[in-house]
């Protein structure tokens, strides 16, 4: 029997994504790994600064990319006029 390897990560050193290999990740699990809290990510996200894919009726997840690009470069900024409720 052998056992197969998994490749080095390519992620940058300290990454909280680190020997993760999924490519969506929850919501609530992305706002954990951001230090940030749930009713802000959501928030984050309905105003298009923390973008999301929809799974199932109700599951949002954050690609692990855009959690990789967060970690480097911050969040966007907000829209110019934008108004979120």
């Amino acid at each position: 029997m052998t056992t197969s390897h998994t490749a080095p990560s390519t992620t940058p050193a300290g990454s909280v994504l680190d020997g993760d290999p999924r490519i969506l990740i929850p919501l609530p699990e992305a706002a954990e790994r951001l230090g940030i809290s749930r009713w802000q990510a959501y928030k984050l996200a309905r105003s298009g600064r923390l973008p999301t894919t929809r799974l199932g009726a109700r599951d949002l997840h954050v690609p692990a990319a855009v959690l990789r690009r967060i970690e480097q470069e911050g969040l966007p900024s907000e829209p110019e006029g934008s108004v979120v409720a």
